[in-house]
């Protein structure tokens, strides 16, 4: 572990400024930038890579910051006033992370998994809610898919509450590859069913059996799920909402949807 300070604003925090804010410099680099003590704690316990860890000068570290110092690559002793500059939150964070993006690992999915897919989404916070959702009712992946936000985006990964270095998470950037999951999961499980989520029907959720494998797809927030993966659902299921209510958030929505799933597994 190397300690470097940095009393200015120099090339070293124009580069963490980058990943905090850019999404091409996380691509290229391929680390992300992450505030808050939870999802440092879970990066950690999760084996994930630490660049580095960056701390204020004047900040009398806790126990448990001091205890993890030497984790990291390296250790970045800024000044406050820049301290102040990357962290978003009110109460100037502790700690700060600089964490490598990790490569894709071979899924070892259970006898009755659920799958989510999400299609396109727009709103980091919502993404960063679905994903702490997922985790929290036995969701054992979750695919994206379209033009969506970055899953690496600072705001999505502090919205998880440290679920995102826990659910194994996978772009997918065609219908190619859509097919190509559909095909693989179907030979693994043969009774599982791609079911999507759908103001066109009438077919309630809680009518529907999900106590077998399933691939859910959720649509967009403003658009709803893309008309290929309409096509290609065994089922389209809807929640039940009273006269007036035709939407919910999405994040809302597939929170809902997973409570149903897990409900009808006596969870």
């Amino acid at each position: 572990m190397k300690v470097i300070n940095i009393g200015k604003d120099n090339a070293i925090f124009q580069q963490i400024v980058a990943l905090k804010e850019n999404r091409t410099k996380r691509t290229q680099m391929k680390m992300f930038f992450v505030e808050g003590v939870q999802n440092i704690k879970d990066a950690i316990s999760n084996n994930w890579e630490i660049e580095a860890l960056i701390y204020a000068s004047n900040t009398k570290l806790s126990l448990w910051a001091k205890s993890i110092l030497n984790v990291a690559n390296y250790n970045y002793v800024i000044s406050p006033t820049l301290m102040n500059k990357l962290s978003d939150k009110d109460d100037t964070s502790e700690i700060l992370a600089i964490i490598k993006m990790k490569s894709t690992e071979r899924i070892q999915y259970s006898t009755n998994p659920i799958i989510l897919l999400i299609d396109r989404p727009s709103k980091k916070g919502n993404l960063g809610t679905i994903i702490r959702s997922a985790d929290a009712l036995n969701v054992e992946h979750i695919y994206f898919s379209g033009h969506a936000v970055d899953i690496y985006d600072h705001t999505v990964i502090t919205a998880t509450m440290g679920s995102f270095f826990k659910m194994p998470l996978t772009f997918i950037s065609s219908n190619n590859e859509f097919d190509k999951l559909v095909s693989d999961l179907k030979n693994k499980f043969n009774n599982l069913k791609v079911v999507a989520t759908s103001l066109q029907t009438n077919n309630r959720i809680q009518d529907y059996d999900f106590t077998s494998p399933v691939l859910l797809l959720i649509g967009n927030e403003t658009d709803g799920l893309c008309r290929y993966y309409n096509e290609k659902a065994d089922e389209k299921v809807k929640i039940s909402m009273r006269d007036g209510i035709d939407s919910l958030n999405i994040a809302c929505a597939t929170t809902a949807c997973l409570y149903e799933i897990n409900r009808q597994r006596n969870f």
